[in-house]
């Protein structure tokens, strides 16, 4: 494996097509240029710089700047996929994987993701209605939904609850990015209408 130091292309034309793709700080994020062709020739560049390369003729892998040092990269050179390892803030930017010298026409843009928090739940209740509000972390990309029992009801961080007579029935706030997820603690309608329950 070659390595050398970062190398600056002359600048190229992008064209404005883009797809995110997103992976967690510290984990692995893969860059698919989705081909099916027999590949001879890979380039994967951020914005002018390469950072990976392969050709059949010379048989090798060469990788340069991020990819440059501690295994951080693994370029298949069956699928064209580049594997970032251990994703850092600062990879975050609009990768190109130039194919058989082809321009591409979709680039990648890597969305680096902190894990959502566990998020909490604050209630608002009278004797027949309760307003659920879910509190998390919120960083980029981050979302809310709840789900009632099992199933999911309804999206945002907000819930509005009727009493329904079913005491073991059960609402849950999920905390989401497109990379993880996590869940409150339920709440039942015996939770939020206590004592109610007696004629």
């Amino acid at each position: 494996m070659n390595k050398r130091k970062c190398v600056c292309l002359l600048p190229t034309h992008l064209c404005g097509q883009t797809e995110p793709v997103y992976g967690l700080l510290g984990a692995e994020a893969e860059l698919d240029p989705d081909v099916s062709e027999t590949l001879f020739d890979i380039s994967w560049q951020r914005g002018r710089y390469i950072v990976a390369t392969w050709n059949r003729d010379i048989a090798e892998h060469d990788y340069y700047g991020r990819c440059e040092t501690g295994e951080q990269c693994d370029l298949n050179n069956s699928t064209g996929v580049l594997v970032m390892k251990g994703l850092k803030a600062e990879d975050e930017g609009r990768y190109l994987a130039k194919i058989n010298g082809k321009t591409p026409l979709t680039g990648l843009d890597l969305i680096p993701l902190k894990p959502v928090s566990k998020p909490s739940v604050t209630t608002s209740c009278n004797e027949t209605q309760c307003i659920l509000t879910c509190v998390g972390e919120e960083t980029k990309h981050t979302k809310y939904s709840w789900k009632e029992d099992n199933e999911t009801v309804k999206e945002g961080n907000t819930l509005t609850v009727e009493k329904s007579g079913e005491q073991s029935k059960s609402y849950t706030c999920v905390f989401s990015n497109p990379k993880s997820e996590e869940h409150s603690d339920p709440l039942t309608e015996m939770d939020l209408f206590p004592g109610q329950w007696f004629i």
